[in-house]
């Protein structure tokens, strides 16, 4: 998929709605074994992993996302720009995340996966995509390129716009990883 760094409010849906989907398509048939195995000698991460990550990292970003929104509520102001990222710096930083990523970073330790899990993975990662969407959906209209927002995993403040982007850019990263671990060679069947 091309990078691209502006979408209306219903194309942001409509691309976490397909991140869900791709999710479920990613799992489906497979044994929990298949589901948590895990590339490069167990070195890479599985499937499970891969959507935990994004389960994780997502709840907290959804939560940044509504407290910014209700304690800026009476000041918001309708949207009169696409959703895009602010600055140069956070451009940079989402072209580099956009599959096949050019930059790989360690995960932070809190929302690292754990190495085993359940297929119950795929439901949480889509329920969290649906408040995703649901959040853009209520306030997608709302000017939020303006809205700070701290960032719950670094010591940054970013615009409303740029963290929902840098969420929808960083599942598209790890469902790619996820897709790459099902071609590989040694990928259990089944």
């Amino acid at each position: 998929m091309a990078l691209k760094l502006e979408y209306t409010p219903a194309e942001l849906i409509a691309e976490l709605e397909r991140q869900g989907a791709q999710a479920q398509a990613l799992a489906s048939g497979l044994s929990e074994a298949a589901l948590n195995w895990q590339p490069n000698g167990g070195k890479g991460w599985s499937v499970l992993q891969c959507l935990d990550h994004l389960a994780i990292m997502n709840g907290k970003y959804v939560k940044a996302l509504q407290e910014a929104v209700a304690h800026n509520e009476d000041q918001l102001e309708p949207r009169k720009v696409p959703i895009r990222p602010s600055g140069w710096f956070t451009r940079w930083f989402i072209g580099m995340e956009e599959p096949p990523p050019r930059l790989k970073l360690p995960a932070p330790k809190k929302i690292s996966p754990p190495s085993k899990l359940t297929a119950a993975v795929v439901e949480e990662f889509c329920t969290l995509q649906k408040q995703f969407a649901d959040f853009v959906r209520e306030w997608g209209d709302a000017d939020l390129g303006d809205l700070k927002v701290k960032d719950p995993l670094f010591p940054l403040h970013l615009t409303a716009d740029t963290q929902m982007l840098v969420v929808a850019i960083h599942n598209r990263r790890h469902l790619w990883q996820a897709e790459n671990v099902k071609k590989n060679a040694g990928f259990p069947k089944g």
